[in-house]
């Protein structure tokens, strides 16, 4: 996990996919539109049993804890609740969300350097993918 900590800006230029992912979500064009101009941080902190997360969209800050193998609740900057897993795979970091509406999704986060790459699909489907890439701050 020590290649995660720290704190990432959000690349909004390097962001790629998002129109077809949202399609396929379920999202309206205006909710496709605010996702590609949503300019964030992730700060990513060892806590003494795990790991703290805050994303902060600068009018909003969401904050969750978790442990890595171990489902957590998830909300989503939009309201959106899953139940989230993350699991560490030969140095990436892989978060597989389920909603009790059944849609299920994953992110598969990567550290290269000062980049951090998060590739996003729905399970089933990863043909599409919303890649996201964040700078080190």
């Amino acid at each position: 996990m020590d290649a995660f900590y720290g704190t990432w800006k959000v690349q909004l230029d390097k962001t790629t996919g998002v129109q077809e992912f949202g399609k396929l979500f379920g999202w309206t064009d205006e909710k496709i539109s605010q996702f590609l101009s949503m300019e964030y941080t992730l700060q990513v902190q060892a806590t003494a049993d795990g790991t703290r997360c805050i994303v902060d969209y600068g009018v909003v800050k969401l904050e969750f804890s978790f442990k890595l193998g171990e489902p957590f609740d998830y909300t989503g900057v939009d309201g959106l609740k899953a139940k989230c897993t993350p699991t560490l795979d030969g140095g990436k970091l892989l978060e597989t969300f389920q909603t009790d509406a059944g849609i299920a999704w994953k992110t598969v986060r990567e550290v290269s350097g000062s980049t951090m790459t998060a590739v996003t699909s729905l399970v089933g489907n990863d043909n599409v993918k919303c890649i996201q890439v964040f700078q080190k701050v």
